[in-house]
């Protein structure tokens, strides 16, 4: 499954560098999750970052992680989306 947290950032490049490695440091800790990169969308979001996950609880635990060491941080605005496969949802191709 695909965890797509896209985020408008409001605050410097650098603060965003530190954003990044944070959720980078998180997610290497956290088991069934890999970071799969930062991305500029062709939409209304800023940036989109994505995780390779074993299940939506993983990616939570990320992000609840991060909230608990480092606050909100400089996201003015975001939102959540899961892509799944259909072997995740049971189906066959």
């Amino acid at each position: 499954m695909l965890f797509l947290y896209h985020f408008n950032w409001a605050g410097t490049s650098d603060e965003l560098r530190e954003y990044v490695g944070q959720m980078k440091s998180i997610i290497k800790g956290t088991e069934g999750v890999k970071f799969t990169g930062l991305f500029i969308p062709t939409s209304e979001w800023h940036y989109a970052l994505v995780m390779d996950t074993s299940s939506y609880e993983k990616a939570l635990q990320v992000m609840k992680t991060y909230v608990k060491e480092f606050g909100w941080g400089k996201a003015s605005l975001a939102k959540v989306e899961l892509l799944h496969t259909f072997e995740e949802l049971g189906l066959k191709e």
